[in-house]
């Protein structure tokens, strides 16, 4: 089945009524729907242009300040700065190509490919965190959170003589909620602004389908 065949079917299907709040009123169709999709991934992909020189340009100047201070006669750090620097230029680099690699994955979205799955993939696309983004985002951290631990550690030692290594777990663990919860909530604010109402759509579609398909077998 694919997207043209189920444009008639679905304004004569009733489903189960489901949570609907802030779904948009002018949605009735697969029609509206693609057409609410196409917006949003519009709207997403002017973003990420935007945002994309920003990141290039960033992993660029660390790249650049790592490797000033790794040649021969360069700039002498001490460890923990140079590890730090070396862990901000592996991170901007991986976001810029993390940016450069969705932007292509939106360029490709086939919006009349078989129903089924284009409503998963967008399901997929306009949820808050997915499976990947979350097992992402904790390697990211634990990844960050080393390298922030021996920074934070080694300054509390040289300017602050604090050399027990549980001062510096405890500051670095304080500092990482501290972002991630503002982190967290700004995330979560903009996705109920910009996707939300989309993925509410999306998911009453998918269940006006399977409904459709058990009593076509009933």
């Amino acid at each position: 089945m694919d997207l043209d065949s189920l444009k008639g079917k679905s304004k004569r299907v009733t489903a189960p009524a489901i949570d609907t709040i802030n779904v948009p009123a002018g949605v009735r169709s697969v029609d509206d729907l693609i057409t609410l999709l196409k917006e949003g991934d519009e709207r997403e992909r002017k973003k990420l242009r935007k945002a994309l020189p920003f990141f290039v340009i960033a992993a660029v100047i660390f790249v650049i300040a790592f490797v000033a201070v790794i040649v021969p006669g360069g700039v002498s750090l001490n460890p923990s700065t140079l590890f730090l620097r070396g862990m901000l230029m592996i991170l901007y680099v991986l976001i810029a190509v993390g940016v450069g690699m969705k932007l292509k994955g939106l360029a490709k979205i086939d919006y009349a490919q078989p129903v089924r799955s284009f409503l998963a993939k967008a399901e997929k696309r306009y949820a808050f965190g997915t499976t990947d983004f979350y097992v992402f985002a904790f390697s990211i951290t634990l990844f960050l959170g080393y390298g922030a631990f021996f920074y934070i550690s080694d300054v509390l030692r040289r300017y602050y003589e604090i050399k027990l290594p549980l001062i510096g777990l405890i500051v670095t663990v304080l500092f990482f909620v501290a972002v991630y919860s503002f982190g967290f909530w700004a995330t979560r604010k903009d996705w109920k602004k910009e996707k939300q109402d989309i993925w509410l759509q999306i998911r009453k579609m998918r269940e006006e389908l399977d409904f459709e398909e058990s009593n076509g077998k009933a």
